[in-house]
């Protein structure tokens, strides 16, 4: 479940960074390419939806190794290494806080909110198609058909009335009607010129391909660019259908301009393309596209551009850090030892006790007994040291070593699993040719090499993502360390309070010192102030300490899940790499 989350929130962020260069691009050239067509500025605004989609979709992406090589350390192992801290039973339980998750669960429900809104939309759009009466005039179902085959279409789309619509628009995905308002006013030209803007509609597929920037605006709601990118597509493509009614209708822009200005301003069904424009600003704009309606670059220009930002701003990628780097080798080999259970906390002893006040001397006062000290929250003393945290470089432990009878190598540029004996390593390395990446098995007598491209990257995905798990918990032992500098620092403050307590005590049974019952009180409550308030102190470290514990121990339980899994997938992919004939038995 935390791969998924990282995953989807990393695939969110990469995504959302590519789109604002993406989204430079096509500003830039809609800016500096005045001339540049409706149609081809609203494909440019449609292929930052696109990009967002496939980029949170994409199962690989593009890696781009322009980074500065990497220092990779690796380890060698002879027999495997867990470390674990298991936490008392009787200690507090605390939970672990995921903000990923929550995270993730805010945003799943922001966009499922989303589609139940549009979904009640869309409803609501069928449910006024079907109540739309059949056109019963002849003559505009003809001209109808006419304009469809002069577009290109194969079939003309249902013409239907409906006084629920202000002016006329387009719906349906698979089956499209043209709705026109139940009082319609328009004149056998301008109705001419409006069913041409919806045939246009269905000839360029804005019914199908307008979904593509919906969804990404449902899914990336939080991006500006992506509410900027929709907005310019809906208008390039209001303003590209305006251009094919002037060029293939013969109308003069001025006539055409009319019949928008006559349309005017009006709302229409979601998920419907409308004649009519939402905003007034939206009504200039296009009244303004609409004067370089004519005016349009060479189309090579036009298909140039385009497959450069598809290429550069589609593609999902990433940059990371070139192959070839600084290898630092070492050895460790230990036995496995049992989990250690984590010390008991030690019982908080009393503070040494003040001297008893010899008997008064019969020419003074009696001298009042010295009060009570508190209790020191802990002898001196450094604290137990904190287990130690689990190693995070590139080796890996799991079952293959189980039985004495497996061994396995792998050798690539940035992980090294070597799980055998030194023997074993010896006799992998020998067999080892070049700097190309191979695997070497071993079971029982028989041994095998496997430099097949395709199963060595397999092999190396597989440990790729299992190292993840063995990289979060350096976090948790750095902070234990610096809770048992602290502890250690208030047990040296708490053992200088002792003594200055022992000081005191020793001076007020003192008959020949200053007799001054109310300074030696203050004194004692001073330092009884500050012992309690170090007493609170270490028990916060102490609470601390045992949740940091308890989170290391899963994670250290959760490590040695993944060796484990990646030990079992390896040892399958080897198995069908044998039945494949892809491993070649060694020499």
């Amino acid at each position: 479940m935390d791969a998924l989350i990282d995953t989807v929130l990393s695939r969110l962020a990469y995504a959302s960074l590519q789109a604002v260069l993406l989204g430079a691009l096509v500003g830039v050239a809609c800016r500096f390419i005045p001339s540049l067509s409706a149609a081809a500025r609203s494909a440019l605004w449609w292929l930052l939806g696109a990009q967002l989609l496939i980029g949170l979709l994409a199962p690989s992406p593009v890696t781009l190794p322009l980074l500065p090589p990497a220092v990779t350390t690796t380890v060698v192992v002879t027999a495997p290494v867990i470390v674990t801290a298991a936490p008392d039973a009787s200690d507090v339980a605390t939970s672990t806080f995921s903000w990923a998750a929550l995270l993730l669960a805010a945003w799943a429900a922001a966009v499922l909110a989303q589609w139940i809104v549009a979904a009640r939309r869309g409803y609501r759009l069928v449910g006024i198609v079907k109540r739309a009466l059949p056109h019963d005039d002849v003559r505009v179902e003809t001209l109808c058909a006419r304009r469809a085959r002069e577009l290109g279409l194969r079939r003309s789309p249902r013409l239907k009335v409906s006084d629920e619509v202000d002016s006329p628009q387009v719906a349906g995905l698979w089956r499209p009607t043209i709705l026109l308002p139940l009082d319609d006013r328009l004149n056998d030209d301008e109705l001419d010129m409006a069913l041409m803007h919806e045939l246009a509609h269905v000839r360029r597929g804005d019914l199908l391909l307008g979904w593509v920037p919906v969804l990404a605006r449902s899914l990336f709601f939080f991006h500006p660019i992506v509410h900027l990118a929709t907005r310019e597509y809906a208008l390039c493509r209001e303003a590209a259908c305006d251009a094919l009614v002037v060029a293939r209708g013969r109308q003069a822009p001025q006539t055409y301009g009319r019949l928008l200005l006559r349309l005017g301003i009006a709302p229409h069904p979601h998920h419907a393309l409308p004649g009519a424009s939402p905003t007034f600003r939206t009504l200039k704009r296009r009244l303004d596209m609409l004067g370089n309606a004519t005016d349009a670059p060479h189309r090579a220009l036009t298909v140039a551009i385009f497959a450069v930002l598809t290429v550069v701003g589609v593609t999902p990628w990433r940059v990371v850090a070139a192959e070839q780097g600084t290898k630092r080798t070492g050895v460790f080999a230990s036995p496995s030892p049992a989990p250690a259970p984590s010390p008991a906390a030690p019982a908080e002893p009393a503070a040494p006790a003040a001297p008893a006040a010899p008997a008064p001397h019969p020419n003074l006062s009696p001298t009042p007994a010295a009060p009570a000290a508190p209790l020191a929250a802990r002898p001196a003393g450094p604290p137990p040291a904190p287990p130690a945290p689990p190693m995070t470089s590139s080796f890996f432990t799991g079952d293959w070593n189980s039985d004495g009878n497996q061994a396995f190598v792998f050798f690539s540029n940035d992980i090294q699993v070597m799980n055998g004996s030194n023997a074993d390593v010896r006799r992998a390395a020998a067999q080892k040719k070049g700097s190309g990446d191979f695997a070497w098995y071993q079971d029982g007598k028989q041994a095998w090499i496997v430099r097949d491209p395709a199963y060595v990257k397999r092999i190396h995905d597989v440990y790729a993502r299992s190292s993840k798990a063995a990289d979060v918990t350096a976090a948790s032992a750095e902070k234990q360390a610096s809770i048992a500098q602290r502890q250690a620092m208030l047990n040296e403050q708490m053992a200088k309070l002792a003594e200055r307590q022992a000081e005191l005590a020793v001076k007020q049974s003192d008959p020949s010192g200053p007799h001054d019952p109310s300074a030696y009180a203050a004194g004692h409550a001073a330092i009884g102030k500050e012992q309690a308030e170090i007493g609170r102190q270490l028990a916060e470290l102490d609470s601390q300490n045992a949740a940091e514990g308890k989170l290391m121990a899963d994670r250290n339980r959760r490590q040695a899940e993944e060796s484990r899994k990646a030990a079992q997938e390896v040892s399958a992919i080897m198995a069908q790499a044998i039945r494949d004939h892809a491993a070649e038995p060694a020499r």
